[in-house]
């Protein structure tokens, strides 16, 4: 994990009022260690120093000028305490819990510090060959998000209009990035429309935790998961969530290994432990992954936006995902 240590928190600093008064009421005199633990977003962990406690704050600018991100950012602690509510504080399954905020400045959320290892750390282990320990966390990943997935359930058909944003504002910006030709860009814009079209693709819609990568579940000793970064939670086909943790082994095994079949065994066991938490166990793995395609493909293209990774990876990722698309509708 990314941490970069910044020195400790001045007393003038206005978070110090939240953190005395709020999270570490019951310490005389705190002193609080700062790192920064994200080098793309305002994250930062804050260990005290008498205490030896720690919490993590999330941050969006005063000035942060897209209402909507500042809008969804900001909703994070009240999705965490909507999801604890409805039992999702306790282990095998929880999410992460929030503490405190302070919208006047800028703090999203405090929320406890969760020690343990995430999805990234098993993938990392079985790319260099032990695979076990990957195989267990999926299955308690899998058994997390059929929870949740359950749990959430609205009885109402999934609205796709989202996903599709999705596809046109991911294919615009590898057009951009030139990872997309104008040829390319229209054959995978015809075929998430022929997609969306398909009977298939209707599906009871749950709440999903949006941005289900890696580095985004954390495997805790003693057993359990628990979630974290839940900003962009929402109502959307559960599928939604799988898709995303398959095209991320795709991705992962491609990248580090260059094989492209090394992670189906690890995408396969995956769904049959989801779809085994569902009563009808085979109509569900039948269901899921006949919309799965669809996701996995827009997790690829998600991932290949990313410029830190080598050129020639991202258009593999981009040839991946049209592929799975074609397969998918065949």
């Amino acid at each position: 994990m990314y941490a970069r240590y910044l020195g400790t928190l001045p007393w003038h600093d206005p978070l110090q009022d939240v953190l005395r008064t709020r999270v570490f009421a019951g310490v005389h005199d705190p002193v609080f260690h700062v790192e920064s633990i994200s080098n793309r977003h305002r994250v930062y962990r804050y260990h005290e120093e008498r205490s030896r406690l720690s919490v993590v704050g999330k941050f969006v600018g005063l000035d942060e000028p897209d209402a909507a991100k500042r809008a969804r950012i900001l909703g994070e602690y009240g999705n965490l305490v909507t999801l604890r509510e409805m039992g999702f504080a306790d282990r095998p399954h929880q999410v992460v819990r929030p503490l405190g905020r302070e919208e006047s400045i800028g703090l999203a959320v405090v929320e406890e510090n969760v020690r343990g290892r995430d999805l990234d750390h098993f993938l990392r282990l079985a790319a260099a060959g032990d695979r076990e320990p990957l195989r267990r966390a999926l299955r308690g990943l899998a058994a997390f998000l059929a929870s949740l997935h359950r749990a959430t359930a609205t009885g109402r058909v999934a609205d796709l209009g989202h996903a599709a944003w999705y596809a046109d504002r991911l294919i615009d910006k590898l057009r951009r990035q030139t990872a997309l030709d104008a040829g390319t860009a229209s054959r995978i814009a015809r075929l998430h429309d022929r997609w969306c079209g398909r009977s298939r693709m209707r599906a009871v819609e749950a709440i999903v935790h949006g941005d289900a990568t890696p580095t985004n579940f954390l495997f805790v000793d003693g057993g359990g998961v628990v979630a974290i970064d839940l900003e962009r939670m929402k109502h959307a086909d559960p599928v939604w969530d799988l898709g995303m943790v398959c095209g991320e082994l795709k991705h992962a095994f491609l990248w580090r290994t260059g094989n492209p079949w090394a992670a189906e065994p690890f995408i396969r066991g995956f769904l049959e432990r989801y779809a085994a938490a569902f009563p009808d166990r085979k109509g569900t793995f039948r269901a899921v992954t006949r919309r799965l395609p669809f996701f996995m493909a827009l997790t690829e293209l998600r991932i290949a936006r990313n410029e830190w990774l080598c050129w020639s990876h991202r258009l593999r990722l981009v040839r991946e995902a049209e592929a799975c698309l074609e397969w998918g509708l065949k």
